[in-house]
């Protein structure tokens, strides 16, 4: 009778053992708690940290494959990045807000990318940078009608605030002449704008989808949805007779 005790429990330990050895899936046991501790302790997420925009949603997401299973999860924050100086003549620059996208997929290790809005008007594309590996990707939005028509109306109203500008602000003859140049110096900003793509055209989400996965990128774990940034607007300033440069 111990001997067959002895080899049931043989048999057990054997069997339990197989099963503990067995890779576990790092993603089931991977929790969102999980997930955002992983995010905010990284290097990344201390270097921009400082320029997430304050008022901007951040919700992570589950990444779902075909089948309804999950296998990582995303989040991405909306950031100011390349800042530029902002003057209100002809040559106004315009400010987009980026995003710094953070991703675990089953089997891999934190990913973290830059969506770079910052060159849409100049390049009529954005880049999706990987913070590790510093390689770039170019996805191109001058075919894409969400984004073209929204540069438009961006150009649009950039022009009448200039026009509004002069107007409320005007200056004497004597002080322009005696500085040689007039510039507008914004002293109050407010963003604007931003949408998903899906919701204004499913086109749209199709043309940046597909450049991503071109690209060998997921979709969905480099940006939550096709997503055309806001824009930072003057709203309030003053004419100065100098410049500041660009």
């Amino acid at each position: 009778m111990k001997k067959y005790i002895f080899l049931f429990l043989t048999i057990l330990l054997v069997f339990s053992g197989n099963v503990s050895a067995q890779p576990k899936s790092s993603t089931a046991d991977l929790t969102e708690k999980d997930f955002m501790k992983a995010v905010l302790k990284s290097d990344e997420f201390k270097e921009f940290k400082s320029s997430i925009l304050k008022d901007a949603s951040t919700q992570p997401k589950a990444l779902i494959d075909e089948k309804g299973k999950q296998y990582g999860w995303t989040v991405q924050y909306e950031i100011e990045y390349n800042e530029k100086n902002i003057s209100l003549d002809e040559k106004a620059l315009v400010n987009f807000s980026s995003l710094l996208s953070f991703s675990f997929e089953s089997g891999k290790e934190l990913k973290v990318r830059l969506v770079d809005y910052s060159r849409l008007i100049e390049d009529q594309a954005f880049y999706v940078r990987d913070l590790k590996s510093e390689e770039e990707t170019k996805i191109d939005i001058s075919k894409d009608s969400t984004f073209t028509d929204y540069l438009t109306e961006v150009e649009l109203k950039k022009t009448q605030l200039i026009k509004e500008a002069a107007k409320i602000n005007t200056v004497s003859s004597d002080k322009a002449k005696a500085s040689g140049q007039l510039c507008y110096y914004c002293t109050k900003y407010e963003w604007r704008g931003g949408y998903p793509c899906s919701s204004a055209n499913i086109e749209s989400e199709a043309l940046v989808s597909s450049q991503l996965e071109e690209n060998g990128l997921n979709p969905d774990s480099v940006v939550i949805e096709c997503y055309v940034p806001r824009h930072k607007v003057c709203v309030d300033g003053e004419w100065r007779t100098y410049c500041p440069i660009q």
